[in-house]
């Protein structure tokens, strides 16, 4: 029996809808050029149009992607090229991790309790109240391990501030305010008898960065508003790639308003910036330090309440004047202390305020703890 079934014949294809808006303008070109189409005429061309402009055409399948792409139509191409994109993020799975009955590994921390390794951290306070300088104490202690019972500053053992290890670690301490020079001074300041491990041979570890004229890490698309999403800068990406070559456990960013460029009220906008710098925190075990101001009203942080709710831990640096004021042409005798404060923890209860004061011992210039209250002079230490 013959088979008389063609086998070039099967399943009619549907029209493709880009021929079929060609040969409605092919149709339509003469009047076109005429300029005599009518509102039936022009609506056809319109949509026609609309069907052959790139943004309006993109792949149904992977398969048909490929093809565009194996093709010469560099348009096609990149069309094919973000579909692919778009699809392969929608397919990404989400990680997680099921509950297993061994015993869980032991928080990590910087300074326990206050300083939990590779997370986002904040420490706020007005101008002038010593942020600064005390967050370069802090990196300096690290880079350097401290002394032999972890001090980072005079009297940390005894009220809790310790560091967790006394082995020396990297740190990155990336300025938009500061030129090196005046790392140099400062640290020049703050060693001295009772920050024995501050000397050029113990902070080869400590790494200054001018950020001046960098432009921030984190900023809208260019040229759009602040209040658009934003996302990672080509500067913090070069920061990031600098700490992960070299190992460091704790960046420093000073100051906030320096490092972010977006709308620092908008929610979903410190969200993701958070986020985003502490899943990289995570990943590379290094802890982030953001110093900030707070805003007039006498919060703990400037703009939107999603800064605390966001960071692991919130620090507050705040000043006190002790004493009456001076009677009229007599000398100010009152004493100004300072008190820091853990005032956001995720990982237990928060502990307890520990006051500061400065030490001028040696012509120096540093923070300590419990020192014994006295005056020291009136002025500005950031």
């Amino acid at each position: 029996m013959t088979n008389n079934t063609n086998p070039f014949e099967g399943e009619e294809l549907p029209p493709d809808p880009t021929d079929i808006s060609s040969a409605t303008l092919r149709r339509l070109a003469a009047g076109i050029d005429a300029g005599q189409l009518d509102d039936e005429e022009y609506q056809a061309a319109v949509r026609a149009l609309e069907m052959l402009t790139p943004a309006n055409r993109q792949p149904s399948s992977s398969d048909e992607a490929l093809d565009w792409i194996a093709g010469e139509d560099i348009v096609l191409s990149r069309l094919a090229l973000e579909y692919l994109t778009d699809r392969l993020e929608k397919a990404e799975p989400l990680a997680f991790t099921p509950w297993r009955s061994r015993e869980p590994p032991p928080r990590k921390w910087l300074i326990k309790e206050w300083l939990p390794a590779g997370r986002v951290v904040m420490l706020s306070g007005t101008g002038g109240a010593g942020k600064s300088r005390l967050a370069l104490q802090l990196a300096a202690g690290i880079a350097s391990g401290g002394n032999d019972r972890g001090e980072w500053i005079q009297g940390a053992s005894f009220p809790g501030l310790a560091l967790a290890t006394t082995a020396p670690a990297p740190v990155v301490f990336a300025s938009w305010e500061d030129e090196p020079e005046e790392f140099h001074r400062r640290l020049s300041e703050l060693s001295g008898s009772n920050t024995p491990w501050v000397t050029p041979d113990n902070l080869a570890h400590l790494l200054p960065v001018d950020m001046a004229g960098q432009g921030p890490v984190w900023a809208p698309a260019s040229g759009r508003h602040i209040a658009t999403l934003a996302t990672i800068t080509p500067t913090g990406e070069r920061l990031r790639r600098l700490c992960e070559s070299q190992g460091a456990r704790l960046l420093v960013l000073d100051p906030l308003a320096a490092a972010y460029a977006a709308d620092e009220n908008a929610r979903g906008l410190v969200r993701a910036f958070v986020s985003d710098w502490d899943a990289w925190a995570r990943a590379n075990d290094c802890a982030v330090l953001i110093l900030a101001h707070p805003p007039k009203s006498g919060a703990d942080y400037a703009g939107s309440t999603d800064w605390q709710g966001s960071v692991r831990a919130l620090w507050t640096l705040s000043q006190e004047t002790i004493g009456l004021p001076p009677a009229r042409g007599q000398p100010d005798c009152r004493t100004k202390v300072w008190t820091l404060d853990a005032v956001k923890g995720n990982y237990g209860a928060a502990p307890d305020p520990v006051q500061l004061a400065w030490d001028h011992t040696g012509g120096g210039l540093r923070w300590q703890i419990n020192a014994t209250i006295r005056e020291v002079p009136h002025g500005r230490f950031d």
